[in-house]
């Protein structure tokens, strides 16, 4: 039985972030794509901050969570692995705990008024250990995945990349939404073609 989930649930997973912070986005007046994070949208003064913490955000974390669980049971190199697949569950869960603690208005604090909320400071915390969690998570299932020594090297190379735009969310604040969506896309791509690898591998173990 061919495990079609292993491409479905992490197109669905982005599909349904993509879809549902474009759309929220649309209707919030004056919300930039690339200035401002998508968390902007479920902060605490964000006119859709329910829909979009619990209509958006959570169900892709769940999606992305199902998919991890999907894939362990078709994966060899089972410490690698196993590693890789702790990781990635690790920032999904750290994103889905995120959307419980919403950030304060606009998703910044420049120091200048009140000290941010506890739930602020816990939501960008979160969000800062994440992201390098599934960068490195998305680098050992790489490993963990392909054989061939340059299919690795390549894994190596788009992990720098990836590394990069998590650095220019600090770097370029004016244009941190913009590569925060850079970011989202580098890692579900990776999981994707990984995930479309394992589907298309005639010998690949079924767990079920």
């Amino acid at each position: 039985m061919r495990p079609y989930a292993l491409i479905v649930l992490p197109v669905l997973s982005g599909v349904w972030l993509a879809g549902g912070v474009t759309l929220i986005g649309a209707l919030t007046a004056n919300y930039s794509h690339v200035s401002q994070f998508m968390s902007a949208l479920g902060a605490e003064d964000a006119p859709y901050k329910d829909w979009t913490n619990y209509g958006v955000f959570i169900p892709t974390e769940l999606l992305l969570l199902a998919f991890i669980a999907e894939l362990k049971g078709y994966l060899s190199a089972p410490r690698r692995a196993l590693m890789s697949l702790l990781l990635l569950s690790s920032y999904a869960i750290l994103l889905l705990a995120a959307a419980f603690l919403p950030c304060d208005a606009g998703c910044r604090w420049d120091g200048a008024n009140s000290a941010p909320s506890l739930s602020h400071v816990a939501h960008m915390t979160i969000a800062t250990i994440a992201y390098p969690i599934a960068i490195l998570g998305v680098l050992l299932l790489s490993f963990a995945v392909w054989q061939s020594r340059t299919l690795r090297s390549i894994s190596l190379a788009t992990a720098l990349v990836g590394a990069c735009f998590y650095a220019a969310i600090a770097l370029w604040p004016d244009a941190q939404g913009l590569f925060q969506r850079a970011l989202e896309a580098w890692i579900y791509a990776q999981m994707i073609l990984i995930g479309r690898y394992v589907f298309a591998k005639p010998d690949a173990p079924n767990a079920g």
